[in-house]
């Protein structure tokens, strides 16, 4: 069931990441121009970030990979779309020594998930 005030919307997956360690860093960007852009982040369904402003400076976080699921899942949800839409962020993933970005956008129909697999066989 949607989380109150949070509106239900599709999810669109834009990126699988094989995560090697237990736990790994994201940091959020606004992408291109910093226009407002204001989002919330969802982590396996639970609100991890709220009505956060995306800037040049990173918003960081710290997920863990070793929850039990095959597939944990980051939902970057809208907020508003900033003054140039769609809301758009770019997300640097750091995984030990391994690094990745993705851009993620989301607007008022659809949020911008990243799923993370985290295989328990490297450990």
């Amino acid at each position: 069931k949607p989380i109150a005030g949070f509106e239900k919307r599709k999810s669109e997956l834009l990126k699988t990441i094989q995560i090697e360690n237990e736990t790994f860093t994201v940091d959020l960007y606004d992408n291109g121009e910093v226009d407002g852009d204001s989002v919330s982040v969802f982590y396996n369904g639970k609100l991890i970030l709220s009505h956060k402003k995306l800037s040049e400076k990173p918003i960081s976080l710290t997920l863990d990979a070793s929850t039990g699921k095959n597939v944990n899942e980051l939902t970057m949800y809208a907020e508003n779309l900033g003054e140039i839409p769609p809301n758009t962020a770019l997300m640097v993933v750091r995984d030990g020594e391994k690094r990745y970005e993705v851009r993620i956008s989301s607007d008022y129909k659809n949020s911008g998930t990243i799923h993370f697999v985290h295989d328990k066989k490297t450990q």
